[in-house]
């Protein structure tokens, strides 16, 4: 079965799905505050990927406080996310990489309090991206917000009503992940930072 197959339910009942790969030491609560305020306005699931392997289980441990469905990758034993569920833990590192087609946006980990940004992933795998107040300050991220390729939201609030406008206008989201393939193939890689 195709990964995102697992979440046609969340898709049938137009339910959000929104990546948080590769988060970072302190950015899982930032993560679970952004998708708490989402879902006051709309519905869906977040899908956590934490970056390193020896943070998975702490990671998982501390998100329980939150008393939110949440379901490990690992143990997925039925074939489909039960609609029910509001968190898709992935501690896989083989298969982060597989939900940025599932996903309606992803919010990139190291944007969010900083660190290392996995920009490719997401832009090759076509899924759009709203980085966070810490997205690094250089000319290869001003290059890709000027050419329309993500949006940046420079606190919770505005990440939330940039997802909730994206939400409402799923065709937004599309073309800024075309732009920034587009920008990405036309030499945006290249450009150091």
């Amino acid at each position: 079965m195709e990964v995102c197959e697992r979440f046609r339910e969340f898709s049938d009942r137009k339910r959000c799905i929104v990546c948080f790969p590769n988060t970072h030491e302190g950015e899982e609560p930032e993560a679970y505050a952004i998708f708490l305020a989402l879902m006051r306005v709309h519905m869906g699931i977040m899908i956590l990927a934490p970056d390193s392997e020896e943070r998975f289980e702490p990671v998982y441990r501390d998100a329980l406080k939150y008393h939110l469905q949440t379901i490990r990758h690992s143990r997925l034993f039925t074939s489909y996310v039960p609609v029910k569920t509001r968190v898709y833990f992935v501690e896989i590192p083989e298969a982060q990489g597989s939900f940025y087609s599932c996903a309606d946006f992803c919010i990139p980990g190291g944007t969010l309090v900083g660190g290392h940004v996995d920009l490719g992933s997401p832009i090759i795998a076509g899924c759009p991206m709203i980085l966070g107040p810490r997205v690094p300050d250089n000319a290869r991220w001003k290059s890709l917000l000027e050419s329309g390729g993500a949006v940046h939201g420079k606190s919770h609030t505005e990440i939330v009503e940039l997802a909730y406008e994206w939400l409402k206008n799923p065709e937004d989201a599309k073309v800024c992940a075309r732009k920034a393939q587009e920008w990405w193939y036309g030499g945006g890689r290249e450009i150091s930072g």
